[in-house]
């Protein structure tokens, strides 16, 4: 059975599950992204400062978000897993607020809470029993699956991301956190500069390192695809 110690995380935040903050691709879409993000880190850093009204603003903000980075590490959740991790994330957020520096993003930090529940929640659910699969491309995201593949297709896409997913796991730390802040979260090299205070250059630079031995592991077992 399900756990609900947190109901109130979903009943704010359930109008904004069917539009994620990423779906508007035209210039006031841009825009209204822009500041939806600027506020989820504002209303953060309010937290930080023990401002407790401030979490009931956030949910509604945070929680389309987070669900679709939670989607993009495990494709094989369905939309009730997605916001179990979602929320147990954000119940760990509040009970440990106290450990975000203030100093990089928000996001930042709760993506990596998130990527902990997220692999706990993987472990311990029964989805390898129901045949699920995960899915984590490199290159963009397709959110969308294709219903005409042959079963020979699905099992060698399946193959290649639980491959892939177990060679990100092989990564140093440090390294694993820039490869979800950036493929998975979407954050930028600048951002994710700022959350970790590094170069950006050297945020460019090892994540292309981390792509490279990505595709290397994909080579050795013959699973790379032909377009990179």
């Amino acid at each position: 059975m399900r756990g609900n110690t947190f109901a109130p995380v979903r009943e704010l935040a359930r109008p904004g599950l069917n539009g994620a903050l990423h779906s508007t691709s035209n210039c006031s879409g841009s825009t209204m992204v822009k500041s939806k993000l600027e506020e989820i880190e504002a209303l953060g850093r309010r937290c930080k400062d023990g401002d407790c009204a401030a979490w009931s603003l956030l949910f509604p903000n945070i929680w389309p978000v987070l669900v679709t980075f939670v989607h993009r590490l495990y494709h094989s959740f369905d939309q009730q897993d997605a916001e179990d991790v979602a929320q147990a994330s954000i119940e760990a957020a509040v009970g440990a607020i106290d450990t975000f520096s203030g100093h990089g993003l928000f996001r930042a930090w709760l993506f990596g809470i998130a990527v902990r529940q997220a692999g706990n929640f993987y472990r311990s659910s029964t989805a390898k029993k129901r045949g699920a699969h995960l899915q984590v491309p490199l290159n963009g995201f397709d959110d969308h699956k294709d219903e005409a593949k042959s079963p020979a297709e699905v099992s060698a896409d399946n193959d290649r991301a639980a491959i892939l997913h177990r060679a990100i796991n092989l990564l140093p730390e440090a390294d694993r956190d820039l490869v979800h802040l950036h493929f998975f979260g979407e954050l930028t090299f600048r951002e994710i500069a700022e959350a970790r205070r590094m170069n950006p250059k050297t945020v460019c630079t090892r994540l292309t390192r981390c792509k490279e031995k990505l595709l290397v592991t994909l080579a050795r077992f013959d699973l790379t695809k032909s377009d990179g």
